[in-house]
């Protein structure tokens, strides 16, 4: 097989074969060349490895290890075991990660802002110069991250302070002991026994028990603030002046009247009966026979739940809906109207999956094992599992694919090639016709006049012109063929 393989690749310099070239020894291994994009493709042992390069971009894949994709001075994107590792860098910025080992961010449009990681160890640099970094848990510094300007520990959870503007909240063996101070705000929480935190002109609250009793006053900056009673689980009440919220056994039985909406809420018990109606509000819930809900152009619900169940949301510029069944499965559609695009995506798991793009391209594959929605995933394990696959560009182009490249099907505008691994290939364009047996065992092709033979790989083919009634009668063959479905 291997020697075979040899001498048909090396005979292949002397091929009647009048298209671009193909080596097709699939599973194997297939070499191709696209004259149209300027650019040529490699795959080896299916899709565990392939090589892709034309004048826009290049990919290169060792599935599911490693995946790269990138075109020159606009983006690279290295994927290592998707999900576990990647590197992405764009014009806007660098993302780069191997979990759990380490995490690099780079905002390239803010200054010199930078975020990096190597398992525990973390440094990096904001927009303003200012470094930070550590080595978790018994050391470190961090300046912007997590909702707070800065924060400090030692030995955590031992020691943790943490500032938010002129507000400073220190920890002691957190999260059971924390006192806040300045910027308006004080108080102290010995978390799960007692506490009273207040902010000035903001809230107040205080519990006992956690989370069994709890007072609070909430937005003492409006002109509606709300107070919040609990007696958990028995009783919770939510009220200010505009809304009242209160719930016996919470979470089972809640009612709610907001006065701006003119809205009403009843749930006895939930999840399972919901009832609700407002001015741009609905909710009926019979849980799992029936549910909906509406609310501000946008729309939810299900019927004999998880068999099927719906999500849709419309305003000038944009449609979307999606369907699900049983999960794993759903039709989903998109559409800008002002552009005049639209993109539908059906998978039905796990049998197959079809994609329309706003371009117009085309994408269907079977069977569909990966439910995930992710091109991640697309791209590094669906091949391995894909038996049959189909694709037509926005321009019309086509391939047809079975048994990762063992049938080919391609086709455009001006040629059709049809091939079966090495054992067959059969070529047809305007004014060419060419067909081949084992990779030129026997092979023929026709060319205007001209006639060509070619047997037991011989590098001197045996050549001839023809008449016109035999070249009438190639054409009406060849028309027949080409139109046959």
């Amino acid at each position: 097989m291997v020697l075979f393989l040899l001498w048909s690749w090396v005979s292949g310099c002397s091929t009647l074969n009048p298209g671009p070239r193909r080596e097709n020894f699939a599973p194997l291994f297939i070499y191709s060349e696209d004259e149209k994009r300027e650019g040529k493709a490699v795959d080896i042992l299916g899709p565990f490895f392939t090589y892709r390069q034309d004048t826009r971009e290049s990919h290169l894949a060792f599935r599911p290890f490693f995946y790269w994709q990138g075109e020159e001075g606009k983006y690279s994107r290295t994927e290592y075991l998707y999900p576990l590792g990647k590197h992405e860098r764009t014009e806007r910025e660098v993302k780069s990660y191997l979990m759990p080992l380490y995490s690099i961010s780079q905002d390239l449009t803010q200054g010199e802002k930078k975020e990096r990681g190597f398992l525990l160890l973390f440094w990096g640099e904001t927009e303003k110069g200012e470094s930070y970094g550590g080595f978790f848990p018994f050391y470190g510094n961090l300046k912007n991250r997590f909702r707070k300007d800065e924060i400090n520990f030692f030995l955590w959870p031992v020691y943790m302070d943490s500032r938010d503007g002129e507000s400073r909240a220190q920890s002691v063996f957190w999260p059971f002991l924390t006192f806040y101070e300045g910027g308006g705000r004080e108080g102290f929480k010995f978390w799960p026994l007692a506490a009273h935190v207040k902010q000035e002109n903001s809230f107040e609250k205080y519990y006992f028990l956690w989370p069994i009793f709890h007072h609070e006053k909430r937005y003492l900056y409006t002109d509606d603030p709300t107070e919040i009673n609990m007696v958990l689980p028995l009783y919770v009440s939510m009220t200010s002046s505009r809304r009242v919220q209160r719930s016996v056994l919470w979470p089972l039985f809640t009612y709610t009247h907001d006065e701006d909406d003119n809205y009403t809420q009843w749930d006895f018990p939930w999840p399972i009966v919901q009832w609700a109606k407002g001015d741009e509000k609905e909710i009926y819930r019979l849980f799992p026979i029936y549910g909906r809900k509406y609310w501000e152009g946008r729309e939810r619900g299900y019927f004999l739940w998880p068999v099927y169940w719906y999500a849709r949301e419309e305003d000038d510029q944009y449609k979307k809906s999606t369907e699900r069944f049983l999960l794993l499965s759903k039709d989903e559609t998109e559409i800008w109207k002002a552009k005049g695009l639209r993109e539908r995506r059906i998978r039905v798991w796990p049998f197959f999956y079809y994609r329309e793009d706003k371009e117009g391209g085309v994408y269907f594959y079977w069977p569909c094992l990966v439910f995930l929605d992710y091109d991640g995933f697309e791209r590094n394990w669906s091949p391995i599992f894909t038996l049959y696959e189909y694709r037509r560009t926005p321009g019309g182009d086509s391939e047809s694919k079975f048994l990762w490249g063992f049938y080919v099907h391609r086709r455009n505008a001006v040629r059709e090639l049809y091939e079966l691994s090495f054992f067959f290939t059969l070529y047809n364009a305007e004014h060419v016709f060419y067909i081949s047996f084992l990779k030129g065992l026997v092979e023929y092709r026709a060319r205007g006049r001209e006639r060509a033979l070619r047997l037991v790989y011989s590098p001197w083919p045996i050549m001839w012109e023809t008449s016109r009634e035999s070249r009438e009668a190639l054409a009406v063959f060849r028309k027949e063929g080409s139109s046959a479905p």
